[in-house]
C-alpha cells in the first residue's frame, strides 16, 4: 500500500471490491441483454401482427381507399384537361375574335382612305368642270387658272404615281392661262350692268330741243303784239312778217339736222333700246362673240348721240366708257384646257383612280 491509498480510504475500498464480485456484473449483463431481445421480438411481433391485421383482414379497405384516392385523381385530372380544352377553346375563340376584328378595322381603314381619295378625285374632277366652264361661257381666265389650280394641288397631295400624266397635263394648261392677256371679264359685265341701270337717268335732246323752242317763240310773240299794238303802219307790219319768216326758215334748218321728235309716250321704249343694247353686249361678252359685243356697243352710241343730250355731263361719261370698252382687246379664241379632265375621267372609268 502506497502513501496515496492511505491518505484516500474510500478508493482503496473500491478497488478491493471490484476483484472480489466478477461474476455478479456478468450475470446482470446477460440478464438485461435478455431482456432486450425479448422486448425486440415482442416489437416485431406486434408489428407482423398489425401489418397482417391490416393487410389482409382490411384489404378491402385499403382497396376502396386506393380507388377512390385514384378515381379522385382522374376526376381531378379530366376536369384539368377539360378545363385545359375549354381554356384553349377560349383562346382559339378569342384569336379568331381577334383576326376578325383586326380584319374590320383593316377593312375600315382602307374603306376611310378609298373615301377620303374618291372624294378628293370628286373635288379634283369638280375643280376642272368649272375651270372648263369660266372660260368657256365666261371667258374668265382668272378664275379658270385658280380652279385649275387647286385641282394640280388636291392630286399633289393625293402623292399617287398614277396621276402624273394628269398633273402634267395641267401644268401645261396653267401655263397656258398665264400666257393670256388679264382681262377681267366679269367686271366688263359688271360695268356694262351698271351702264344699262343709269339708262334712266340719262336726259335726252328733245328737253333741251324743246326749251330752245320755246326761248325761240317768245320773240315771236313779243313781235306780234307790238304788230298789234301799232297804229297799222304796214312797214313795221311787213318788217315783223319778214322777221317771223326768216325765224321759221331757222327753225326748220335746225331740225333737218337732227332726228324727228320722240313723243313722251315713246321714250321709255327709247331707253329701253339703250339697256338691250348694253345687255346685248354683255351676252355677247360672256359668250366670246366680240363682233356681236362691238356691234351692240355701237349701236348705243349711235342712240347717244341721235337721241340724248351729247353735252350732258352723264351722257359724256357713258360715251367715254363705251369707247374705253370698245377699244379693249378681248380674246376671240379661248385655249383649250379640257386635256386634263378627260386623262382624270379615263382613269376614273378604268378603275385605276381609288
Amino acid at each position: 500500500m502506497t502513501d496515496t491509498d492511505a491518505n484516500n480510504p474510500a478508493a482503496a475500498q473500491a478497488a478491493g471490491a471490484t476483484p472480489k464480485n466478477p461474476e455478479h456484473g456478468a450475470r446482470q449483463g446477460r440478464v438485461r441483454g435478455g431482456l432486450a431481445v425479448i422486448l425486440a421480438t415482442i416489437a416485431l411481433i406486434a408489428s407482423g401482427y398489425l401489418w397482417y391485421v391490416m393487410f389482409y383482414q382490411n384489404a378491402d379497405l385499403f382497396t376502396q381507399d386506393i380507388v377512390g384516392a385514384l378515381d379522385r385523381i382522374e376526376s381531378d385530372s379530366n376536369q384539368a384537361l377539360e378545363t385545359v380544352a375549354n381554356a384553349e377553346k377560349d383562346i382559339k375563340t378569342l384569336k379568331e375574335n381577334q383576326d376578325a376584328i383586326k380584319a374590320s378595322l383593316e377593312k375600315l381603314n382602307s374603306d376611310l382612305r378609298r373615301n377620303r381619295m374618291e372624294w378628293s378625285l370628286t373635288e379634283t374632277e369638280q375643280l376642272m368642270v368649272i375651270a372648263n366652264n369660266r372660260l368657256q361661257l365666261a371667258r374668265d381666265t382668272h378664275s379658270a387658272l385658280a380652279a385649275l389650280r387647286a385641282a394640280d394641288q388636291q392630286l399633289q397631295q393625293l402623292a399617287m404615281p398614277k396621276f402624273l400624266p394628269v398633273r402634267r397635263q395641267l401644268a401645261r394648261e396653267i401655263t397656258l392661262l398665264e400666257s393670256q392677256d388679264k382681262l377681267d371679264i366679269s367686271g366688263i359685265a359688271l360695268r356694262l350692268v351698271t351702264l344699262a341701270e343709269t339708262a334712266d337717268k340719262l336726259p335726252l335732246a328733245l328737253d333741251i330741243r324743246l326749251r330752245e323752242a320755246g326761248a325761240a317763240k317768245t320773240p315771236v310773240k313779243e313781235g306780234n303784239a307790238q304788230v298789234a299794238s301799232t297804229d297799222g303802219n304796214w312797214r313795221q307790219t311787213a318788217r315783223s312778217l319778214w322777221q317771223d319768216i326768216l325765224s321759221l326758215v331757222r327753225i326748220r334748218d335746225d331740225m333737218a339736222s337732227q332726228r324727228p321728235l320722240l313723243p313722251p309716250d315713246q321714250q321709255y321704249f327709247l331707253r329701253e333700246n339703250l339697256r338691250l343694247m348694253l345687255y346685248g353686249a354683255q351676252q355677247a361678252l360672256l359668250q366670246g362673240s366680240v363682233p356681236t359685243y362691238q356691234q351692240n356697243l355701237k349701236a348705243a352710241q349711235r342712240l347717244l348721240k341721235d337721241y340724248f343730250d351729247v353735252e350732258s355731263q352723264v351722257v359724256t361719261a357713258m360715251q367715254a366708257e363705251l369707247d374705253h370698252l370698245l377699244a379693249m382687246k378681248l380674246i376671240t379664241e379661248t385655249p383649250d384646257i379640257t386635256g386634263s379632265l378627260a386623262a382624270l375621267r379615263r382613269l376614273n372609268e378604268r378603275g385605276e383612280a381609288p
